[in-house]
């Protein structure tokens, strides 16, 4: 292969992918205003069961009405921050004003009877969701994943300038 050929190769795949990633990091920002946007009708929910995914992420689960049937919607946040003592602490968790669950864990935490502290099963909550489709909804404030899309522009952005820089330096 000569050398011209070998930098255009490195551009394609360098920068197709840093491409990729700015264009995943664009629709996530796009698909997450739009959702937020068409959600404007409001009702009440009750929590009927809790979602455990994990290391510390914990949310309700919301059951509502809407044109005469029932959908389920889980609580999203804009990130999890998450604090494990080797004590023996009680576990205690929080949402921020900006969104954000922080899960506080000690040695031996109980994770089913935080989630029933936070949102006891029966209580109610507000759900968004969108007239026309009652399905498309969320709970409490709107996630705009605002973290998460400028980390898929930023790394696009600089896997793009990347491929430009190592394109100049093969041809050189």
């Amino acid at each position: 292969m000569a050398q011209q050929q070998i930098a255009l190769l490195e551009l394609a795949l360098v920068g197709g992918l840093g491409a990729i990633l700015f264009i995943t990091g664009i629709l996530i920002k796009v698909l997450t205003e739009r959702k937020n946007s068409r959600c404007t009708s409001k009702t009440v929910g009750k929590v009927i069961r809790h979602s455990f995914m994990g290391d510390g992420r914990i949310a309700p689960v919301v059951e509502y009405e809407a044109g005469g049937e029932r959908y389920t919607c889980k609580k999203r946040f804009a990130g999890i921050k998450k604090v494990h003592s080797t004590r023996l602490d009680e576990p205690d968790a929080w949402e921020d004003e900006k969104g954000y669950l922080h899960v506080r864990t000690g040695i031996l935490s109980n994770m089913r009877q935080l989630a029933q502290t936070l949102w006891p099963v029966g209580s109610e909550m507000e759900v968004y969701y969108d007239p026309d489709d009652p399905g498309t909804s969320y709970v409490g404030a709107p996630v705009d994943n605002a973290v998460l899309s400028r980390v898929f522009l930023i790394a696009g952005a600089g896997i793009v300038v990347l491929g430009i820089l190592l394109y100049f330096l093969i041809l050189n």
